[in-house]
């Protein structure tokens, strides 16, 4: 059924000349003949372009790496950018359109955990290699493990950065059971859940009668959904002395929820690279302790090498293909960072 779709698919791309990747030109007429260089095309599905306008920064890494390496190595790379707009459906949608429209690789950032392991796998098949980005997949079987690399952020290093940052904040309090607060998003699975055991474990080693208060937001995930999600959670709980969250929505929409009821007492630690939250900093904000840096940019930079060297250079690549460690952007060092020419805004991711 599946193949009868995509040969379907093909005739349709045939007739109206332009699909998925952009061009009716065979995949196979891979040199430029003015140039010499080799054409790929490389389809880019992304979770969520829309309503988490972070993901933007994927795009910029994937143009950054073409504008700075492309003429060295002697390629000329078209990108296809897809919205799964977080729905399975259209993630899997855009595989088969790329597959049709004669991608040579594609990266993907997946919508969830593992719908889209048996398209990867006949993407596989089709000699189409699959790089996953950000979000780690849970397949059921060695065989499923057919992505050539994970590309993604340490989730659980995010977490651990947020703890400490946390620490150096409670170190001054005095307090030997301060109260903590961590946002979770369990629809992120475990990616949500490496974040914030690795916040509970740092803020544990230092403090073991730390109260640690796990909250999941269930709702939208936005801010509006953590604002209140956090308004209850203040109707019950008479001291909270740290904030942190699976990603910014989730703090911001608490911070909104604290300064809405007076509650000044509360610090807040975001994660991910939030403009809003970065301005807070910058301006002395003392709610604000830091920002852990998530940065998308470097991870569509680094999804585009790992595809490069699996298309161009052959190579066989880990299981992970590891980034740089997590930074925490803090008001002390926030003027070493050019954070208003970033393109992406984390706000909701």
């Amino acid at each position: 059924m599946k193949k009868r779709f995509l040969a379907m698919l093909l005739a349709g791309a045939m007739v109206m000349g332009l699909v998925g990747c952009g061009s009716s030109e065979s995949p196979k007429e891979t040199t430029d003949e003015k140039t010499g260089a080799e054409k790929l095309k490389i389809g880019v599905s992304i979770m969520e372009l829309t309503a988490y306008p972070w993901f933007q920064g994927v795009v910029d890494g994937c143009n950054q790496w073409a504008e700075e390496n492309a003429a060295n190595k002697g390629v000329e790379i078209k990108f296809d950018f897809e919205d799964s707009h977080s729905d399975v459906q259209t993630m899997l949608t855009n595989l088969d359109n790329m597959q049709v429209a004669g991608c040579n690789g594609i990266i993907l950032f997946p919508a969830d955990a593992s719908s889209a392991i048996p398209t990867m796998k006949e993407c596989v098949n089709n000699e189409i290699p699959v790089i996953v980005g950000d979000y780690v997949q849970e397949p059921a079987s060695e065989s499923d493990v057919v992505w050539s690399t994970f590309v993604g952020h340490d989730m659980k290093a995010l977490g651990r950065k947020a703890g400490e940052t946390a620490v150096a904040y409670l170190d001054t309090l005095g307090k030997d059971d301060p109260v903590c607060l961590f946002i979770s998003r369990p629809t992120s699975g475990k990616a949500s859940s490496d974040r914030f055991d690795g916040f509970k474990e740092i803020v544990l080693e230092s403090y073991p009668n730390a109260k640690i208060i796990e909250e999941g937001d269930t709702g939208a995930g936005t801010r509006d959904s953590a604002q209140t999600l956090m308004e209850n959670v203040l109707q019950r709980e008479s001291v909270i002395d740290v904030v942190c969250g699976h990603n910014d929505a989730e703090v911001v929409g608490a911070y909104n929820a604290a300064v809405a009821q007076g509650r000044e007492e509360i610090k807040f630690i975001g994660i991910a690279g939030d403009k809003d939250v970065l301005g807070w900093l910058e301006e002395g904000n003392e709610a604000w302790l830091g920002e852990v840096l998530q940065d998308p940019v470097v991870l569509g930079y680094q999804a585009t090498d790992a595809m490069i060297k699996v298309l161009m250079d052959k190579e066989e690549l880990p299981e992970k293909y590891d980034l740089p460690d997590p930074e925490v952007i803090t008001k002390e060092n926030i003027k070493d960072y050019d954070w208003k020419n970033w393109k992406m805004d984390s706000a909701k991711k």
